[in-house]
């Protein structure tokens, strides 16, 4: 999780005797925050004070100890603040809540979890999940995914999973023109006007789900789930207990994160299955992501980007050694909103654009002409000879989505994404 630069800082001021669900309160936010991927929290005790009742709380033998104030403190990116927030005010009946801003100049986890090869579901998917009824409005569906980390909503009826929208839902039967997650790109007015028109066609979510939808149980191992999802090639999948009721999410990262916690077997010679990381990345590792030299004409940009299914194209020098990355949604945000329009047929059809008879009107509509204008310059890169486990690593802290994979001398010579790693996990075989 990339967390330098602008982040947000949650303060919880609650005392020792506060309790919740029948444990301390600051143990089950604590568990709350870590059971929903938070970055970290820390409890710190005080030695004194007082709150809004004026009773002065002292560590002294002459008090009792337990009814000290305690501040758990949690720093993460304001989009998983915002989502967490209410969680946190259902579970503090009484104390203190402030959120400010702050700047991280380092922050360097470990980026996947210690569990045991036997973990389930449960022990990994998120509970805060947001979902819609059948008879949700397109619109709102769509707000709910722009709103959140998921870019699926289950649909619920009586508390059970009926069907679930996605991105390629939306895209396919619901009319949106556009993938959710490059809606971000787009000018406010141009949003504005894109979930009008959702409106005007009175669609709602059971016209435009997927029905019915694959679920795994919370009691299932970790490798059911990812096999579910590298068979059916899915980012993430609604999570249900033993009646069939909805009760979380689960998705591909999630899945990630628990892989190369340098654990081992109590009994190596009859290791328990599970997903595991001590596996070569070259067992994973592509060499189909298209290239692009940095004077590559934005025609070249987007034939590549559009020829394969990351959306994306690296740039390497003249030595072949990765220096930029482009993406689908940097593209979007270099035209004007005049040409918009033609570059979101573009990437969504995969149709070229910027040659001909316009080419000279984009050029001229275009912030930036050439690769190198319309690159991101940091580009993660792994070993060839890395574990899984290690790419797995470089791939979270950043929330990459791809690794330029380079030999001993950083020549680009492949490149995996998530659902390589995920699929890389798994047991041979499987």
């Amino acid at each position: 999780m990339e967390l330098l630069g602008k982040a947000k800082r949650v303060r919880i001021y609650v005392n020792e005797d506060d309790r919740a669900h029948g444990k301390p309160l600051h143990l089950a936010i604590v568990e709350l925050l870590r059971a929903e991927n938070a970055a970290g929290a820390t409890v710190l005790k005080a030695v004194e004070g007082f709150g809004a009742t004026g009773r002065l709380h002292v560590s002294t033998l002459a008090d009792v100890p337990w009814r000290l104030p305690v501040i758990v403190e949690w720093i993460d990116r304001p989009e998983q603040v915002e989502r967490l927030v209410p969680r946190l005010r259902e579970l503090v009946r009484h104390g203190l809540i402030t959120v400010d801003d702050t700047d991280v100049l380092l922050f360097e986890p470990r980026p996947v979890r210690d569990l045991a090869p036997s973990a389930a579901v449960r022990d990994v998917m998120s509970r805060a999940v947001v979902s819609a009824s059948p008879s949700t409005p397109v619109r709102e569906v769509v707000e709910l995914m722009l709103a959140k980390t998921y870019r699926a909503v289950p649909v619920v009826e009586d508390g059970r999973p009926v069907g679930i929208v996605t991105n390629g839902d939306l895209v396919q039967r619901g009319g949106l023109g556009v993938r959710v997650d490059l809606l971000a790109s787009l000018d406010e007015p141009e949003l504005h006007a894109l979930l009008e028109r959702l409106s005007s066609q009175h669609q709602r979510a059971a016209d435009v789900m997927t029905s019915p939808p694959i679920t795994v149980e919370e009691s299932a191992p970790l490798t059911a789930a990812a096999e579910l999802m590298v068979r059916r090639r899915l980012k993430r999948l609604p999570v249900v207990d033993a009646r069939g009721a909805l009760v979380g999410i689960v998705s591909r990262v999630d899945l990630l994160r628990t892989a190369g916690g340098g654990y081992e077997p109590k009994e190596p010679s009859a290791p328990e299955p599970g997903l595991s990381g001590n596996q070569p990345l070259s067992r994973v590792m592509r060499r189909d992501l298209p290239i692009l030299q940095p004077e590559s004409s934005l025609f070249e940009v987007f034939q590549a980007v559009i020829s394969t299914r990351l959306n994306r194209a690296l740039v390497v020098d003249a030595d072949r050694r990765p220096i930029g990355l482009v993406t689908d949604a940097e593209l979007l945000e270099r035209v004007t909103p005049a040409l918009r329009p033609g570059a979101i047929r573009s990437l969504m059809h995969r149709m070229p654009f910027g040659r001909g008879k316009g080419e000279e009107s984009v050029a001229a509509h275009t912030r930036g002409h050439t690769a190198a204008d319309v690159m991101t310059r940091a580009v993660p890169t792994v070993h060839e000879d890395a574990l899984l486990s290690e790419a797995i690593g470089i791939m979270l802290r950043g929330e990459a989505k791809v690794l330029a994979v380079t030999d001993a001398e950083g020549h680009l010579v492949g490149v995996v994404d998530r659902a390589d790693l995920l699929h890389g996990l798994l047991p041979q075989g499987a």
